[in-house]
């Protein structure tokens, strides 16, 4: 034995000898001693804790005396105590809004909570006061903690009233969440999608009444009765009202509030399970599997405590299903940029093509404003209106630019992998989508780029010779030409801050496209009596059709717009390096640079420039996908063990047939024609 652990094992006896000398003491000090003893060290791994355990485990073994000491101990606290808020709320989202629990929990960190003597739940913020204890205790085999409760003889007459009180405390724990359940569906944000929760007797409500008389059946008689199964009924019914209202809200949006109420249903509904189970165990549960589930459930306890503060769970936790619902409608805008058939892809490159055109309008407009010479924020807004007016000009003549697809698509390909049981089924759809994906994004940049480059060439051409007009003079052109370059300028990190906010839009448009759903705007604009008055019954009508499948897109593109505009501003005034690089007006750039240095420049220097498009254009790309693709794969819970081999398949697709990636197959074409005859 190491002096390490000797010197250990001598705190711990002395520790332990404290306690049998004070049974009797119901404070949680020399609990929060012993975990702070048994507590791996910031640089120790879980395998120090399991060692000190052990040695806890041969301590009471060799010393009976102490092993009756600290179960009496524990006795005298946990029948001192109520445990039913520990029981019914621990993990368990509270009833209040995202900021206001985001307030207490930073709060909750800064300043902990006074700590009350009556309740269990405060023992345990006492006693377990690190946020990685939960980790470290579960990580010890199930088999020593079985060992331990051995040892402290938890079913002897000296645990009697501990076992006494817990049962009773379990009955009332699940009194507390029956009441909450109940209260939970009555809540108005469920009723909007339910109605028939109203009209109806409501399992809700029920489920109430049956824990209540449950909780009479197995209190008032002293031998254990059998469990009829009437109350996991309703809580099954509770839960399939949940996925309906899941369901419904697909098509009528989502709100904060009751992605809130759904989370605390589902939670609260598996809590009475599992306390139901904890309480009155079905005929067929051994003993042992009874103490192991009980076991588990501590852990799970002390786990959710030492977490209780957590922000980071607040946001994983609370905003998973309206991430879902925003990514879902922005799948569905990415299904557009997806093409199976040539007709499509040649008509994604004509959609490409006319958005090269306005790009290449807006590049010059963006020179010619930025010689006026305007105060920084008057700067700021121009650029903004010139990117974000003309993005909205791009979406509503049903053009196309490049870099947004991403975004969409992205949301698109996590669809696809989401409800396919056989995992290879899976990843060859996963496949089939990232060829279409891939040959519609390169020829939607060859669109973009290519027209762009032209358009922006031809007005300078034109302006120079019949106008002589030079929107560019040379020392313009030189810094054009020199913000593309890939080593000498910041080109690539200013690409990838436009990715972001590529990533950004494509959120936006979802958050939006929800929210028209959720609040109902469409129906709203029907009902303004001014808009009537002014654009008449059917316009109006046709209006609100518009807004209810643009408004997303609208103002995605509008304040994607707005951030490209304002970012080179906002670094001049903090005095940092930002600016956006976006492939299609480097293109343009790229031609208004050319041409004003003159045809005769070295053409290294517009070998580089080329380059550096190029390399803008894959930063813009990288950045977005990979953002868009974790969020889309995060909110539909799909793991990276899900996505394992997809390279592999891809690479095998690719070697094999990888014309599919830069050319529709021509059978494609034939399909998608039958499916329309």
């Amino acid at each position: 034995m190491t002096t390490h652990s000797t010197a250990y094992v001598a705190e711990l006896t002395a520790l332990l000898e404290e306690v049998a000398r004070n049974t009797t003491d119901t404070t949680g000090e020399r609990l929060a001693r012993l975990i702070v003893l048994m507590r791996p060290g910031r640089r120790d791994g879980v395998e120090v804790a399991e060692s000190r355990f052990r040695a806890l485990l041969r301590l009471l073994d060799t010393r009976a005396e102490l092993a009756s000491a600290l179960s009496a101990h524990l006795n005298a606290v946990l029948a001192a105590r109520m445990h039913r808020t520990l029981y019914a709320e621990s993990g368990v989202l509270a009833n209040q809004g995202f900021f206001s629990g985001l307030s207490s929990r930073l709060l909750g960190r800064m300043l902990p909570p006074a700590v009350d003597a009556d309740f269990l739940r405060d023992l345990f913020s006492e006693v377990f006061d690190d946020a990685g204890d939960g980790e470290w205790m579960s990580a010890i085999p199930r088999e020593d903690w079985q060992a331990l409760l051995d040892l402290l003889q938890v079913t002897g007459d000296v645990f009697a009233p501990a076992r006494r009180q817990i049962r009773h405390e379990l009955f009332e724990a699940m009194r507390m969440a029956s009441h909450r359940l109940a209260a939970l569906g009555m809540e108005p944000a469920l009723l909007r999608y339910l109605p028939a929760l109203a009209r109806h007797e409501s399992p809700f409500l029920a489920q109430s009444d049956e824990v209540r008389a449950f909780i009479a059946r197995h209190t008032d008689s002293d031998e254990v009765l059998p469990h009829d199964g009437h109350l996991e009924v309703l809580l099954e019914q509770c839960v399939s009202y949940v996925d309906t209202i899941r369901r419904r809200s697909r098509e009528a949006g989502v709100g904060v509030n009751l992605v809130f109420v759904l989370a605390r249903i589902e939670q609260i509904t598996g809590r009475l399970r599992l306390l139901r189970m904890l309480v009155l165990p079905d005929p067929a549960v051994d003993a042992q599997t009874l103490r192991a589930r009980a076991i588990d459930f501590f852990l799970c306890l002390v786990r959710q405590e030492t977490r209780r503060n957590s922000v980071r769970d607040l946001f994983s936790g609370t905003t998973e299903l309206l991430a879902r619902r925003v990514t879902e409608q922005a799948s569905k805008s990415g299904e557009h940029y997806v093409t199976e058939s040539r007709g499509e892809f040649f008509g994604m490159f004509r959609a490409a093509a006319g958005a090269g055109l306005i790009i290449g309008c807006m590049a010059l407009i963006k020179i010619v404003t930025g010689k006026l010479g305007l105060p920084p924020v008057w700067e700021a807004v121009v650029h903004s209106l010139d990117y974000g007016l003309g993005f909205v000009l791009i979406h509503i003549l049903h053009l196309t630019v490049a870099t947004k697809q991403p975004a969409m698509t992205a949301a698109t390909l996590a669809a696809a992998l989401d409800g396919k049981q056989n995992r290879d089924a899976r990843l060859g759809v996963l496949a089939d989508l990232a060829a279409q994906v891939s040959r519609t994004q390169w020829i939607s940049i060859a669109g973009n780029v290519l027209i762009g480059f032209l358009t922006a060439m031809s007005i300078a051409m034109v302006g120079g010779t019949f106008l002589d007009w030079h929107p560019v003079d040379p020392v313009k052109g030189a810094h054009l030409l020199h913000d593309l370059h890939p080593l000498f300028s910041m080109a690539i990190p200013h690409a990838a801050i436009a990715g972001v906010f590529l990533f950004l839009s494509g959120l936006i448009s979802g958050y939006y496209d929800n929210q028209s759903l959720y609040h109902r705007v469409p129906e709203r604009l029907r009902r303004v009596k001014w808009l009537r008055a002014l654009l008449g019954e059917a316009r109006l009508n046709r209006l609100a059709d518009y807004i209810e499948h643009n408004l997303g897109a609208l103002m995605g593109n509008f304040l994607f717009g707005c951030m490209l505009g304002c970012t080179p501003i906002i670094g001049q005034l903090l005095g940092l390096p930002l600016d956006i690089r976006h492939v299609a007006f480097a293109s343009a750039n790229l031609a208004y640079g050319t041409h004003a240095l003159g045809f005769d420049l070295d053409w290294h220097a517009i070998a580089v420039g080329a380059l550096g498009v190029m390399l803008i254009g894959l930063t813009n790309l990288i950045v977005s996908f990979s953002l868009a693709m974790k969020v889309a794969l995060r909110s539909r819970g799909i793991e990276p063990e899900d996505t394992r081999g997809l390279s592999v398949k891809l690479a095998r697709r690719f070697l094999t047939r990888p014309r599919d990636f830069f050319w529709p197959p021509r059978q494609d074409s034939t399909a998608a024609d039958e499916a329309r005859g």
